[in-house]
């Protein structure tokens, strides 16, 4: 499930009773929100409810006020905090944000241990060189142990199926072996039956010569 409110002129404090939806939200995956006014309050709630949602795994703040045009940062330093706690978000953009490079320092700590995001847009803000390089060396490492847990899934369906394919064909193997059991044996006590019919036959044909 997906919610699409990009560019609806939503403000800070309506931002933050849609981010405290997902405290209960169990079913939403995907929240676009680029284009609003959502500012650093909006920030700081998202930071507190990722710490407990575990449904969400793309979230999308670009272009709004989340520094109110960089004049305060507190909001988003506190939101980044999220990445100790959250391990089920995979995609964020605070790309636009007028964010700075403490906040570009903050999210290099932060993804140090975190392993579940794999793609994060911080276009057109103020982050360093390193700190720049240091948080796509992280990302590339989730995205190898994303990748690996995938083809560590796909092999495991895979030789599922194979054993799945391996049983039916046992239980067909064994299916034609008990039909052809029963097959023979209609067949046997089909000649028990001819042979006892000649028998009688056969005494019937004596008594009448005897006579």
């Amino acid at each position: 499930m997906s919610l699409h409110v990009a560019r609806k002129g939503i403000l800070d404090h309506d931002g933050i009773v849609l981010a405290y939806m997902l405290r209960t939200n169990k079913t939403l995956r995907k929240l676009e929100l680029e284009g609003n006014n959502l500012g650093p309050l909006c920030a700081f709630a998202f930071g507190r409810v990722l710490q407990e949602n575990k449904s969400l795994r793309f979230l999308d703040l670009e272009s709004n006020q989340l520094t109110n045009d960089g004049s305060d940062f507190k909001g988003v330093l506190e939101m980044l905090n999220f990445l100790d706690h959250n391990n089920t978000l995979m995609s964020l953009n605070i790309a636009n944000n007028s964010l700075n490079e403490d906040c570009g320092n903050k999210l290099r700590e932060k993804l140090e241990n975190n392993y579940s995001l794999i793609d994060i847009d911080y276009s057109c803000n103020s982050f360093n060189v390193d700190d720049s390089r240091a948080i796509q060396e992280y990302l590339k490492r989730n995205k190898a142990l994303y990748d690996s847990e995938r083809l560590k899934e796909w092999k495991e369906r895979k030789l599922m199926r194979a054993e799945d394919q391996q049983l039916k064909e046992l239980s067909l193997a064994e299916q034609g072996l008990e039909e052809q059991g029963r097959m023979e044996e209609e067949a046997g006590e089909i000649r028990e039956m001819e042979l006892n019919e000649k028998w009688k036959k056969f005494m019937l044909e004596t008594e009448l010569e005897k006579q």
